[in-house]
């Protein structure tokens, strides 16, 4: 399937991700938090000094590490949360934690809290609350078609259902400006006898600074006219 392929390709490297504003970690913090969001998941990155964990349990040491999506924040926790186990529930080192989300209202920021316990071998710190906020808006995909015929209409719905932001033209209408304005630039080809006359225009394709995932026949020639050397292949 063609755009399942896409889709897989969405969820390895483009900015689907946010990132989200910090605040109320101490200045002498033995560590740092960075946090990214999209409407599924909440992603915090710490980077804890050598000598010092949080930990990943209960284990009789300091508070385990958690999430807490603050109600009315626009999200809510659509499961555990998910992190490392760490070495006997103690996290080092570099440590990511995964919160899945499940969007309740449009157009209000996510907001949760982190709240850990950070110790060394010989003493642990006051628990830490730090504040994550920040708009989640939706991929903004631009879809290039041959026409704009049901096939298309497909692809759009079926991106928007799955929580992007769509917009549809075609290869003889797509500029620069258009493919800029978007996250994502997402080439679909029919079958190679039902392209009519798209190949022109493929190979004329804009050279825009957004990723683009070109799939199909079209999708080759295009890549092949940017003048890249290396592609993904299909499953």
């Amino acid at each position: 399937m063609r755009m399942l392929v896409a889709l897989f390709v969405f969820s390895l490297g483009l900015p689907a991700q946010r990132p989200l504003g910090v605040s109320g970690l101490e200045e002498d913090a033995p560590l740092t938090v960075s946090a990214s969001a999209d409407a599924t998941r909440l992603l915090v990155d710490l980077r804890i000094e050598a000598g010092w964990h949080v930990y990943a349990r209960d284990v009789g040491g300091g508070d385990p590490v958690r999430i807490s999506v603050i109600k009315g924040s626009g999200f809510e926790a659509n499961g555990e949360l998910q992190m490392p186990g760490g070495v006997d529930g103690k996290l080092t080192g570099s440590v990511r934690l995964v919160q899945p989300l499940v969007r309740q209202t449009k157009g209000r920021p996510l907001r949760a809290t982190l709240s850990f316990t950070i110790c060394d071998p010989l003493q642990c710190l006051p628990p830490m609350d730090v504040s994550l906020r920040g708009p989640i808006e939706p991929l903004r995909i631009l879809l290039v078609v041959g026409v704009r015929d049901e096939h298309a209409a497909r692809i759009e719905a079926f991106l928007r259902k799955r929580g992007f932001a769509p917009s549809v033209t075609t290869y003889a209408e797509v500029d620069l400006k258009s493919c800029d304005a978007h996250d994502v630039v997402l080439a679909d080809s029919k079958l190679f006898r039902e392209n009519r006359g798209a190949l022109k225009h493929a190979l004329e394709f804009p050279k825009t600074k957004s990723p683009i995932v070109a799939v199909g026949f079209l999708g080759t020639e295009l890549i092949e006219a940017q003048g890249l050397a290396m592609t993904s292949g299909y499953i």
